[in-house]
């Protein structure tokens, strides 16, 4: 089926292969994780807060009692979703699909009184349009485009699911997400990194925005996405199944460096006392990575110095390592600057498919310890077992659902016979 229009129409759960449901289920259960485990931070607490105000409406906001219109929702469940950097990736897409596609999904199927297969069934329409928006965008050139450049299609090709809208409707609704999406200048916001981050919030929002354009009438553009080659494998090749998912909440480029370091340490009882120093070798976008000492817990999981500099520290890298407080911890800004970064060509030639790092240790005695060139943990070729899976879902969500983080992991596992408005009212 190579035309995008008649896939999103015409494709059915029953036309989906098992192991892309599978993917599907994994991509609902992280997203929600992370969208809960994101709103307990309190910037994006305060936020939500303030958007709520400004902004009255009646459309949830994940994890908290407050609401808003369903675009500002939207962008406050996205920003949430994707803050800790802990949201699921796609190594052909160069970023994240999960963030945007997996909340809206969520909040319009329980506002359509879609069911569990129905939603199953749009998120991955969404993750096989997101794929091929972004494929499109690496094919053009120019300036890198940040996730939010992309998964706005994807966001909006659910939502059309989910809507039931025609296929005239559908192929104006993704000419208006090409359109409408963030330019999003992903190398520029990694040298720089905010609360922008890619992008996500805002392609969440403006995927809202371009279905109530559509409801109401407004036609756009003929899509990128009709004419192109990538389009051509639609319903044979599941890009949902080529998903990522990440442990440690950073930049993806920092984790294979994390992987290589955990070995490291492990194998050679290593102690930070007794290193002088960490060369990373890897490829040279990850060398944007290479801020010393970050102003915010967004540029501390840009920073690949900091990060390896919390992991020996710390142990750790996780939602409570990413906090204000620990951007003047003496102990992480130490073995911070014990890092250089250097690029090896050969690794550049190999991404964005392969995100690899190599890291070797000096230690104060002068023995040099190198780790293998390794690729990180929870590709689809080295993926995380489900029950790693469930304990991250759960160590992000119990804290504010307590003992029902069981039950919801039940339910998101078996989401195609569960009523999603019930999963969404009960967040």
């Amino acid at each position: 089926m190579s035309n995008i229009v008649d896939f999103i129409s015409e494709i059915s759960y029953n036309d989906i292969p098992i192991e892309a449901k599978k993917y599907a289920n994994l991509c609902i259960l992280d997203a929600v994780g992370c969208m809960v485990g994101g709103i307990r931070d309190e910037n994006v607490k305060d936020l939500a807060l303030k958007i709520s105000k400004r902004n009255p409406g009646f459309t949830k906001i994940v994890g908290t009692k407050l609401s808003s219109s369903p675009a500002w929702a939207s962008f406050i469940n996205s920003h949430a979703c994707s803050y800790f950097d802990l949201d699921d990736g796609h190594r052909k897409a160069q970023g994240h699909p999960g963030g945007v596609i997996v909340p809206l999904s969520l909040m319009f199927a329980a506002a359509n009184g879609c069911t569990g297969k129905d939603l199953l069934t749009a998120v991955i329409t969404g993750y096989e349009t997101a794929v091929r928006s972004a494929q499109i965008i690496r094919e053009a050139g120019g300036p890198r485009k940040g996730s939010g450049g992309w998964n706005i299609t994807g966001g909006v090709a659910a939502l059309t699911k989910l809507c039931n809208f025609s296929k005239s409707q559908i192929k104006s609704a993704l000419g208006l997400a090409e359109f409408y999406a963030p330019q999003a200048p992903q190398d520029r916001s990694l040298t720089y990194p905010s609360s922008m981050k890619e992008g996500m919030p805002w392609a969440a929002h403006s995927a809202v925005n371009v279905v109530e354009l559509i409801k109401s009438g407004f036609d756009g553009m003929s899509p990128f996405l009709c004419d192109t080659k990538e389009c051509g494998d639609l319903g044979i090749n599941w890009e949902i199944c080529s998903t990522y998912f990440k442990m440690y909440a950073c930049c993806r480029f920092s984790h294979p460096v994390l992987d290589g370091l955990t070995h490291l340490v492990a194998e050679n009882n290593i102690k930070p006392e007794n290193v002088d120093s960490i060369k990373i070798t890897s490829f040279a976008k990850a060398l944007l990575l290479d801020h010393l000492k970050p102003k915010n817990p967004i540029a501390a999981m840009y920073s690949i110095p900091f990060i390896v500099g919390c992991f020996l520290a710390k142990g750790k890298v996780g939602t409570g390592e990413m906090t204000t407080d620990s951007l003047n911890d003496a102990e992480i800004l130490t073995e911070a600057r014990k890092v250089v970064l250097e690029e090896d060509p050969a690794i550049t030639a190999q991404f964005p498919l392969k995100c690899l790092a190599r890291v070797s240790v000096t230690l104060s005695n002068g023995k040099i310890i190198t780790s293998n060139t390794l690729s990180a943990k929870g590709d689809p070729d080295n993926p995380y077992s489900q029950e790693e899976m469930h304990i991250k879902f759960l160590n992000m969500i119990v804290p504010l659902l307590g003992s029902r983080g069981e039950d919801f992991y039940d339910k998101i596992m078996n989401i195609e016979n569960e009523n999603p408005q019930d999963i969404w009212e009960s967040l």
